[in-house]
């Protein structure tokens, strides 16, 4: 049984978020990834020899691109063909920074909170946001590379608290498992007195990833945030909300997911055909999550 004063809990996570220099660096094969993502005169063959570095995300980037959606399959034999012919530049570089990045926290695999399934979820909410990016009427309101970067670091908190204090998630993670019909946030917000998204959000400032990445993972949970980047916490969260089936994945259930995705432009019936395509593949990303976990 673990015992412990939340509010004091709470106060000295915080502290300790503040503090650049006690939580993980951003790796410096991710950095290298940012100055490629910013840098004009970018080419394939950079990311290609960045990847092909590592076995293991040469790999995963092979796998995804042979997923049933896209109908290559066995016929992508190179990192090179899984970029030309399926992710493109951009995707790629965004799973291999994401995936990069992940691999500098301890965490256990099993469990509602563990590895596999944080990883699955990234994958899928990632996947979702992007589909529906794409089917917003005004293309400008919304950059979908970074909608894409906002699934695949939104449940990064866990990752960040996993690794920081492994006793105190240790219980969270038993005990999301043993009631999954209650909100995880919820109940880590019950028994910490701080919650992931505030955790991710600190970490997102720390590595000094883009703002819309830092607000969207710090709002996920607030769709009716009207401030700076709204339109990212908007899609963010429809994504959960269609994931979930429910309008509950968040704080503002009184808000409408039909309100939501008009405020996005997005038809609701491109919605549910986005969201059908994306959860029918929610078994494919669960076998990529358990071999990037490997």
């Amino acid at each position: 049984m673990l015992v412990l004063n939340k509010l004091e809990f709470s106060h000295n996570l915080r502290r300790t978020l503040q503090h650049v220099s006690q939580l993980p660096p951003l790796p410096e094969t991710t950095q290298a990834l940012l100055e490629l993502r910013n840098d004009p005169n970018a080419n394939i063959e950079r990311l290609i020899g960045l990847i092909e570095k590592d076995p293991s995300l040469t790999a995963f980037i092979m796998k995804y691109a042979r997923m049933s959606i896209f109908g290559y399959g066995e016929r992508i034999s190179s990192v090179h063909h899984a970029i030309t012919l399926v992710l493109g530049f951009n995707t790629a570089l965004n799973l291999t920074l994401c995936t990069i990045s992940a691999g500098c926290f301890k965490l256990p695999n099993d469990g509602a909170l563990g590895r596999i399934r944080i990883w699955s979820q990234a994958l899928t909410c990632a996947a979702l946001s992007s589909e529906l990016c794409q089917k917003m009427a005004d293309k400008h309101l919304i950059n979908c590379d970074l909608a894409y970067l906002n699934g695949l670091f939104h449940n990064f908190g866990h990752l960040l608290f996993g690794h920081l204090y492994p006793r105190e998630f240790s219980f969270l993670n038993n005990l999301v498992s043993r009631h999954p019909e209650h909100n995880a946030r919820i109940l880590q917000l019950h028994t910490f007195g701080i919650a992931y998204d505030t955790i991710g959000m600190y970490l997102i400032k720390a590595w000094n990833l883009p703002e819309e990445i830092m607000i969207a993972v710090a709002e996920q949970h607030f769709p009716d945030y009207s401030g700076n980047h709204a339109a990212y916490v908007k899609l963010i969260a429809v994504s959960k909300r269609l994931l979930s089936n429910s309008a509950n994945a968040d704080g503002c259930p009184g808000l409408e997911t039909a309100t939501l995705l008009k405020e996005l432009g997005i038809d609701e019936s491109d919605a549910k055909v986005a969201q059908e395509r994306i959860c029918g593949m929610q078994k494919e990303f669960l076998v990529i999550a358990e071999e990037i976990s490997e």
